[in-house]
């Protein structure tokens, strides 16, 4: 009996500490890398230069939507709404795929909803933030198509309360 309750202490003292590594690591060790302008910048461009191209893009300006951000809970308690009134234009690598963009382009605009709604008002409020938004809609709109007709996301009009 004393060898069991022996090596459940064991066990349980592994564990604990186990649980408490990863928390260190997680919370304190691991940095999340910088989102600068610059390094945004860089992979848009390195992803245009990337996909071959025509040269005449095509723009497919999209409706306004409003959307609620992630809610968060303040200091005092009370729970905090924001949200995001956006205008995009999707600018395609070629005129010829506009037809297709169109016949998808609703669903596009729920990835693009989905997307924003995790959104938090702090992140949106950085210009580190809109760049992240906008290689995500991208990403997400070229993923949904199968392949890179998305060339770059504009935020034409962009207001957050």
């Amino acid at each position: 009996m004393k060898k069991l309750g022996l090596i459940l202490g064991v066990l349980n003292t592994v564990a604990i500490a186990a649980v408490l590594g990863v928390f260190v690591y997680t919370k304190i060790v691991f940095k999340h890398p910088a989102i600068t302008e610059e390094k945004e910048r860089a992979k848009l461009s390195a992803h245009a230069t990337q996909i071959e191209s025509d040269g005449k893009h095509f723009m497919v300006p999209v409706d306004p939507i409003t959307v609620n951000l992630d809610p968060f809970t303040g200091a005092d308690g009370k729970q905090k709404v924001h949200y995001a009134t956006v205008s995009l234009t999707f600018e395609l690598r070629s005129e010829k795929d506009s037809g297709r963009f169109d016949t998808v382009k609703p669903v596009v605009m729920d990835r693009v909803i989905q997307n924003l709604g995790k959104k938090k008002f702090e992140d949106l409020n950085q210009v580190q933030g809109r760049y992240l938004l906008r290689s995500q809609i991208v990403d997400a709109a070229n993923e949904y198509l199968g392949e890179p007709i998305v060339a770059e996301v504009y935020l034409s009009d962009f207001l957050l309360q």
